[in-house]
């Protein structure tokens, strides 16, 4: 057992497409300007396709067919395009099987849409700036699982590795037992290796709690830790799962309102 090949396959992960970069140096500027970020999209043909068969995926629910960039950004928003944008760009560069985590690639993309969108629904409502910012951390908070479960196939270890998850509830603990590092340590190391904003792999490395926070990392990694609890490839918006993200919010005073009706909103979306 040794971290590796965790390292040698995210070391052989191309270069994210010069279209991403472009979008990710627009996002650098508070309000991106929508006409250059649907001009940089529509420019890249395969892009293009990525986002408009995501953002018609059944889970959405939209009664008619999203047919442009720009429809599409009017209805998602700016923060959460880029979101998509990041995810088809490096899932591009990963054969997708999540079965070690008892999940098809359908419902991983839903559990990572909900954890974004449940961020910027309940973040907006606090600090508009902060919730545009970990948007698309949020929407990809859980790659790194795609390696961890590539490893975990390879070594013909799914079954006990299903099992373990079962039995334990931290699947951090889990996944370091068998490959010596977490989703969020593989985070750090994919969103370095792809040179995305140090935001990024910054907050993967406090997240697992494994280190102690610096106090200007804090509210970011509280805010995604929140979200995770909330939402993850285990429990997504149950009773227990919202009963512990509850009690984290009222020990770090926020206001649990809000919160829940964040929650209504996403759960009406993708459930009723």
């Amino acid at each position: 057992m040794s971290y590796i090949p965790l390292i040698a396959r995210v070391d052989s992960l191309p270069p994210l497409p010069e279209s991403v970069m472009k979008i990710e140096e627009l996002f650098l500027e508070t309000d991106p300007d929508i006409d250059e970020l649907v001009k940089i999209i529509t420019k890249d043909p395969s892009l293009t396709a990525d986002i408009l068969a995501k953002v018609n995926a059944p889970f959405y629910g939209f009664s008619k067919t999203i047919i442009s960039v720009l429809q599409a950004i009017t209805l998602f928003g700016a923060p959460q395009i880029r979101s998509l944008v990041l995810s088809s760009s490096i899932e591009r560069s990963f054969d997708i099987d999540l079965n070690p985590y008892n999940i098809t690639t359908a419902m991983f993309s839903k559990i990572s849409t909900m954890q974004s969108e449940l961020l910027f629904q309940w973040y907006m409502n606090i600090d508009i700036d902060i919730a545009r910012k970990l948007t698309p951390i949020a929407f990809l908070m859980e790659i790194g699982k795609v390696l961890i479960a590539k490893e975990v196939i390879q070594d013909d270890k799914v079954d006990e590795f299903k099992n373990d998850l079962a039995t334990y509830e931290d699947i951090s603990y889990v996944e370091n037992m068998y490959t010596m590092m977490t989703t969020a340590q593989v985070n750090t190391l994919i969103f370095k290796h792809l040179n995305l904003n140090k935001s990024f792999w910054e907050s993967m490395q406090y997240l697992d709690q494994e280190r102690e926070t610096p106090e200007s990392m804090k509210t970011t990694i509280l805010i995604l830790q929140i979200i995770q609890t909330a939402v993850n490839v285990q429990d997504q918006l149950s009773e227990d799962s919202l009963s512990n993200t509850f009690t984290i919010l009222e020990e770090n005073g926020y206001n649990i309102d809000i919160f829940k009706r964040a929650v209504k909103r996403i759960k009406t979306k993708y459930y009723e």
